[in-house]
This record gives structure tokens, C-alpha cells and sequence, in this order.
């Protein structure tokens, strides 16, 4: 394998990370602000819906919550 050959699997492997982020930031980031909004919320419903949710998140490991 020549030099550009390698530098061609490496640019097809970081267009994939760039799409894989901008997948992912489009998808985090409504959801970071409604989870948010939510815990600002002055219902107690959605707020204690919301606080278990985060107990959720936090208390399970990452890559449990990848699995699912």
C-alpha cells in the first residue's frame, strides 16, 4: 500500500466519525434540553419523571445503555 492509499482509508474512517458526531449532536442535543427544561419545570410530575430518568442514566453503565 502506497502513502495515498492509506491517506484514502483514513479520510473515509474520519468522514465516518464526522457523520457518526453530527448524528449524534442532532439527536443529543433536543433531548439534553427537554431532560433540562424539565428538571426546571415547576410541575412536580414532569420533574420527578425527569428525576428518575437522570437516576437512571447516571446509574447505569454506558455501555449498558449502548446495548439497549
Amino acid at each position: 500500500m502506497s502513502l495515498l492509499d492509506l491517506m484514502a482509508e483514513l479520510s473515509k474512517g474520519m468522514l465516518k466519525s464526522v457523520e457518526i458526531f453530527t448524528l449524534t449532536l442532532i439527536f443529543s442535543l433536543p433531548l439534553g434540553l427537554f431532560v433540562a427544561f424539565g428538571r426546571m419545570s415547576k410541575n412536580p410530575i414532569i420533574k420527578n419523571i425527569i428525576k428518575v430518568y437522570i437516576s437512571i442514566m447516571r446509574g447505569t453503565p454506558l455501555m449498558l445503555q449502548l446495548m439497549v
